[in-house]
């Protein structure tokens, strides 16, 4: 009985010091560090985190009012009330990995991130206007964006769709109106300081367009293949885009120049 009641102590005790190195061990001010570092670059672009309203739970969870994110000081992304615990599924493996969730707007953002620099998240019905980043490139749209990203090797890759977007404005450097468009979907890549535009399309009732190339330093170097309905163009949207023919109802225009 003695050694059973040894084992059973042990057994006890070993959780309660865990909690409690948790809890007393491991500042707050120390967490926000560490999530803060990890998103911010110096690089070009700069990126910067600012993680604000942190506290921890007691079952190793930790609970933070928003995360600010910011690109070469420019607002990028704010989500709010963010909740995350350590997965102890994934513990029992031997592999430390949390537990987010989060809002973008009304939208939901949700995932896991594993040690070391692994993760996946989607995000399903964020408003467009709710990205800081998008207004401030100029463009004026509506609609709400799902998307996964998943993390791997500094490399994160995404795949996005917009299924029922209203764009109020035109996109910087195409000479063309784009508010026709009304499906937006895509994949694109991000590793630090480049973003690569695997193919993003863009749907309407008078034609499709696809957009690819790479974004580097904040420089776009892109290419937009225009494919318009037979007789959709009007007389002055045909003299806009005539010189970018490539052959009958095919049209390439270059984009390119700072993104801001």
């Amino acid at each position: 009985m003695t050694i059973l009641r040894r084992l059973l102590y042990l057994a006890i005790s070993i959780p309660v010091i865990i909690i409690l190195i948790w809890l007393f061990a491991v500042p707050e001010d120390l967490i926000k560090t560490i999530v803060e570092d990890s998103i911010s670059d110096s690089g070009k672009p700069a990126i910067n985190a600012s993680l604000k309203g942190i506290s921890k739970g007691i079952f190793f969870t930790v609970h933070a009012d928003t995360l600010e994110i910011e690109i070469d000081k420019t607002k990028a992304l704010k989500i709010t009330d963010i909740s995350g615990r350590i997965n102890l599924a994934h513990l029992l493996k031997m592999q430390l990995a949390f537990s987010v969730k989060g809002k973008i707007g009304t939208g939901i953002i949700e995932g896991i991130f594993k040690l070391p620099e692994t993760g996946a998240l989607k995000i399903e019905n964020v408003e467009l206007g709710s990205i800081p980043y998008l207004i401030s490139t100029g463009l004026k749209a509506s609609g709400l964006i799902s998307a996964t990203l998943n993390l791997k090797n500094n490399i994160i890759d995404i795949i996005f769709k917009i299924p029922d977007v209203d764009i109020q404005s035109s996109i910087k450097g195409v000479p063309l109106p784009v508010n026709s468009f009304h499906k937006v979907q895509g994949t694109l890549y991000l590793k630090k300081n480049r973003v690569k535009v695997k193919s993003i399309s863009l749907e309407a009732d008078r034609g499709y367009a696809r957009l690819k190339g790479d974004i580097t330093g904040g420089m776009m170097n892109l290419s937009l293949e225009i494919m318009p309905s037979r007789g959709e163009l009007s007389s002055l949207e045909s003299t806009l885009i005539s010189r970018y023919q490539v052959s009958p109802g095919y049209y390439l225009i270059p984009i390119k120049g700072p993104l801001l």
